[in-house]
Order: structure tokens, then sequence, then C-alpha cells
């Protein structure tokens, strides 16, 4: 839900997903980075050089943060909760019912 967050926001992002589960953070954050909205970096090669090398320069840079920005916006969805929220409320009724028809 964080990557949704952010880019529903439009707040860019360096993502360093753990290597857990299949690599479902790296999946998550992938509309983001390749919208040219957030940044990635593996977990293992996450660094004070790496930080001083690649993120600092971009932190530094009010004009790469501002296109970061606009583009982590255009990956979001702003009605991500309402979408949320209406897929959580056909699964419940869904399962409400399928109990009704097995308690007939």
């Amino acid at each position: 839900m964080t990557c949704a967050e952010l880019a529903a926001v439009g707040l860019p992002a360096a993502y360093v997903p753990l290597p857990l589960r299949g690599g479902e953070q790296r999946l998550n954050a992938e509309p983001a980075i390749a919208a040219g909205g957030a940044l990635l970096v593996d977990d293992a090669d996450i660094n004070p050089a790496w930080i001083e090398t690649t993120l600092t320069p971009v932190l530094t840079d009010p004009e790469r943060i501002a296109k970061l920005s606009a583009h982590a916006s255009a990956a979001g969805a702003p009605d991500a909760d309402v979408i949320l929220a209406r897929h959580v409320l056909t699964a419940v009724a869904e399962q409400r019912s399928i109990a009704s028809r097995g308690s007939e």
C-alpha cells in the first residue's frame, strides 16, 4: 500500500525492496519506477556511497524532485481509496451471498 499511497499524492520515493516473498515489494514499486516517479536500489546495494552519488544529487535538485513528483502522480490513482473500498465491499457481499446459499 505504501507504493500506491505515495503515488496517489505524487510523492517520489527511493524504494529499497527486501528480497523476501518472491520479490513482491519490487513488483509493487515497478509502476512508479517505470513512470519515472521513483528510484530503485537493491537492498544489498544501499550504502553511504549510493546515498552520496545517487540520492543526494536528486534531493538537492528541486527541478528533478518536481519532475519525479509529476511522474509519481501519473503512476498513481488519486481515488485508490474508493477503488479499494469497492473491492472490499464486493468481496464481503460475495461472501455473504455464498454463506446465505449454504445455509438454505
